[in-house]
């Protein structure tokens, strides 16, 4: 009888997942939601432990070109080995906001509607532009923005919710010009949603607060969305 083995380092359980992906529901029925500014690039999981890092693509692809990024994520971890999930952008050339929190209060139906209005045309569109992003230029400043922590010191936090594991990812990581990460607010994101457009940005993302990681698997609970009408 074989029995089975459990990972045992970020190594090896990086070799075991894949991304979480979105999910297509409402951002309406997104309980709770911490919002972010939808990231373009390369979607990538990585790990860090004593050997160093390695980065992984999608499909579990190792990326091994980004040679000052992985020097940037090791000197920015502060714990003995981690797995986090993030992107490889070019939408990081300035400097970002560390993660916030603000209003507990949910948004009104009434300020989510304009979010539902020509869904399928806006989800069409920022894939669109996702494509587009992929492409990186020998001139692009490439920037990993880290979104979620999903093991850290040998223990997996896949079923941690998300929210905890937001607060743990950033006391684990210390931000430099090639290393960030990800912001997300509370509702209400009426002021949030505007200066991320200023600033480049077309699309949001809604992930629940609670919602777990479900590797390689759509999550009901992380919904994509077009940015709001003025």
């Amino acid at each position: 009888m074989t029995q089975e083995t459990t990972p045992s380092g970020p190594r090896e359980v990086l070799a075991t997942l894949r991304p979480q992906t979105y999910g297509n529901g409402s951002p309406s029925r997104v309980r709770d939601p911490l919002v972010e500014p939808l990231w373009t690039g390369i979607r990538v999981l990585a790990a860090v432990d004593a050997e160093g890092a390695t980065l992984v693509d999608e499909v579990g692809g190792a990326i091994t070109q980004m040679e000052a990024v992985l020097e940037a994520l090791v000197a920015g971890t502060r714990a003995g080995g981690i797995v986090i999930d993030g992107f490889l952008t070019k939408q990081a050339a300035s400097r970002w906001p560390r993660v916030h929190i603000s209003s507990e209060d949910m948004p009104s139906m009434g300020s989510l509607m304009g979010l539902r209005r020509n869904r399928a045309k806006d989800i069409s569109k920022l894939k669109e532009e996702s494509l587009e992003a992929r492409d990186f230029g020998p001139d692009d400043v490439i920037t990993l923005v880290v979104i979620d922590l999903l093991w850290l010191d040998d223990t997996s936090l896949i079923d941690v919710p998300l929210l905890e594991r937001r607060r743990l990812l950033e006391s684990v990581l210390e931000e430099s010009d090639l290393l960030r990460l990800g912001t997300f607010v509370r509702p209400p994101i009426e002021n949030w949603a505007g200066s991320w457009r200023a600033q480049g940005f077309s699309g949001l993302t809604f992930k629940a607060a609670n919602s777990r990681y479900l590797p390689g698997e759509p999550n009901p609970d992380w919904v994509i969305s077009g940015m709001p009408r003025r």
